[in-house]
C-alpha cells in the first residue's frame, strides 16, 4: 500500500439479514441496530411502524396488514432519503440513543471524503440507490456500507445487501455508486447517516 491508499471498515461488521418483499429499508435498520448492540427487531413490526407499502402479490408474505403500492419506483417500500423524521421518532419511542440525518447526493461536496469521515467515526451509512448500474435491475433499493478502500487510486465500497437474490456483500466502484445515487436513473437518492447522540 502507498501513502495515498486507505482501507477503512466499521468497528464491528454487519451480520447480513434477509428481507421480506419491499422491506430492504427496514432490514437495513435491523442490521444497523443489531451491529450496535440493540438486539434484533421484528421485521414485520418495523414494516408496520414505517408504513411500508408492498406489492399486491406480496401481501401474502406478511402476518400483518400493509398498504399496497401503486407502482415500482413510485411508492413501494419507503422513500428512505425522506425518512429522517420517522427514523428519529422510532429511536425516541424505543429509547435508542442514536440520531438519523439525511444526505441527498447533490448536497455532498466530496463523496469519497464523506464516506471516509463517516466510516472513521463508526457511523452507519444507510444507502438508498437505483439498481440499474450495480445489479442490472430497474428498482430503488437500500443497502448499508461496511467499508471503503482506495488502492492505486481506485476506490471501492463494500455494500451489505438484504435482498435474497443479490450477494450479501458486494464491492462496487465509487463511480458506480455516484451514478446510482444521482438523478441519472430517476429520482436522486443518498444516505441516512446513523450516529450516536
Amino acid at each position: 500500500m502507498t501513502k495515498t491508499d486507505i482501507s477503512l471498515a466499521l468497528n464491528s461488521k454487519y451480520i447480513p439479514l434477509v428481507q421480506k418483499p419491499s422491506c430492504c429499508n427496514v432490514t437495513c435498520l435491523q442490521m444497523i441496530l443489531y451491529r450496535r448492540g440493540f438486539g434484533l427487531f421484528d421485521q414485520q413490526e418495523l414494516a408496520k411502524f414505517f408504513k411500508i407499502n408492498v406489492g399486491k402479490d406480496e401481501v401474502k408474505s406478511f402476518n400483518i396488514k400493509l398498504d399496497v403500492y401503486v407502482a415500482t419506483n413510485n411508492d413501494e417500500g419507503l422513500k428512505t432519503i425522506d425518512s429522517e423524521k420517522i427514523i428519529n421518532q422510532f429511536f425516541k419511542e424505543k429509547n435508542i440513543n442514536l440520531n438519523a440525518k439525511a444526505f441527498i447526493y447533490s448536497k455532498i461536496s466530496n463523496l469519497k471524503e464523506f464516506l471516509i469521515e463517516n466510516i472513521k467515526n463508526n457511523n452507519d451509512l444507510w444507502l438508498e440507490y437505483k439498481t440499474h448500474k450495480i445489479h442490472g435491475d430497474k428498482l430503488i433499493h437500500d443497502n448499508v456500507i461496511e467499508s471503503v478502500k482506495t488502492i492505486s487510486g481506485k476506490t471501492k465500497i463494500t455494500l451489505v445487501d438484504p435482498y435474497w437474490e443479490y450477494k450479501p456483500r458486494l464491492d462496487i466502484s465509487i463511480e458506480d455508486l455516484e451514478e446510482s445515487i444521482s438523478d441519472k436513473f430517476g429520482r436522486e437518492t443518498g444516505f441516512i447517516v446513523i450516529s450516536k447522540k
